[in-house]
């Protein structure tokens, strides 16, 4: 039978989200739920324009599956997410219409796919087109608010960034670029083109961002949004030491003083992803502040896909 498909628009975002969390939550009761700011996200792209598409076998069905094909030109590579309701059939006919689009844009990009740790389903079609698991990861979670312990010396002094000045923002990315120059998968992004999305993100989720220096240097960075509002949940985005700084403590000042920064605010969570295997101890120091794992996301690719 063939796949209905339709184009989806920030008009469609209720309908998103009803797919998508129904998909989540039936996967894992205990996931976090994506809210309005995340379907607007996926329908806009998070680097270059998205593809998406609603899918669907009846005509007379409500929208059953949902594609986005996020397209990043800089690094040549495209994030697929597919959400389908429970029960749906419209999962294989999704994913072979994404991997189409997907060629028509570029057959020469990597593709990398997320799916839940859980959705047993899923991989074993993936499994079945000779995708693999490249990379897991955590999403964690901590109840706020917590008493933040004083009393220690700062490793360092914390200010926050004013995101509307050129020169923060030169700083900000410098930081940036090398704290995470050795991690996987990254890819430098040139001045002006991470600038855009940074104001971008600042317009659209509120993000803010504080910068750690240890006598006058410029040495790390924490970033916050309110990508997860709708939970009652502030959303570490980002937080990075330079390589000459790591383990001086400056990780955990920047994370407590995100922490601090959403208990003022009131939120009564905070919430982030990790790279299960980053190799810079991110995970012992999350753990260590209070932070638990709710769910696991694992990345899938296959180099052949567009053959």
């Amino acid at each position: 039978m063939k796949l209905i498909a339709q184009v989806a628009t920030e008009e469609d975002v209720t309908t998103i989200l009803d797919i998508a969390n129904s998909n989540l939550l039936a996967l894992n009761p205990n996931d976090i739920p994506m809210g309005e700011i995340e379907g607007h996200e996926y329908v806009r792209g998070f680097h270059d324009p998205a593809i998406t598409r609603l899918t669907k076998l009846h005509s007379e069905d409500d929208w059953q599956s949902f594609i986005t094909l996020n397209p990043d030109s800089s690094r040549k590579r495209f994030y697929l997410d597919i959400y389908t309701r429970p029960g749906a059939e419209t999962l294989s006919a999704s994913l072979d219409l994404a991997l189409e689009l997907a060629r028509e844009y570029d057959p020469e990009y990597r593709l990398w796919l997320g799916t839940q740790s859980n959705d047993f389903d899923y991989k074993s079609l993936l499994e079945s087109r000779e995708f693999t698991i490249l990379r897991k990861y955590w999403t964690l979670e901590m109840k706020l608010p917590v008493d933040i312990v004083s009393g220690s010396e700062s490793p360092g002094v914390i200010r926050e960034l004013d995101l509307d000045k050129e020169d923060d923002l030169r700083t900000y990315h410098e930081v940036h670029q090398d704290s995470f120059s050795q991690h996987f998968g990254f890819m430098p992004r040139h001045f002006d083109e991470w600038s855009e999305l940074v104001v971008r993100d600042k317009d659209e989720i509120k993000m803010q961002a504080w910068l750690i220096s240890v006598n006058g240097y410029p040495a790390g960075f924490v970033d916050i949004n309110d990508e997860q509002l709708h939970n009652d949940s502030g959303y570490v985005s980002g937080l990075g030491v330079r390589h000459a700084f790591q383990g001086k403590g400056l990780g955990e000042a920047l994370l407590r003083h995100a922490i601090q920064v959403n208990s003022e605010l009131g939120r009564s969570k905070l919430c982030l992803s990790v790279d299960a295997g980053n190799e810079s101890g991110a995970l012992r120091l999350y753990e260590k502040v209070g932070m638990k794992p709710i769910s696991e996301w694992h990345q899938y690719e296959n180099l052949n896909w567009s053959k």
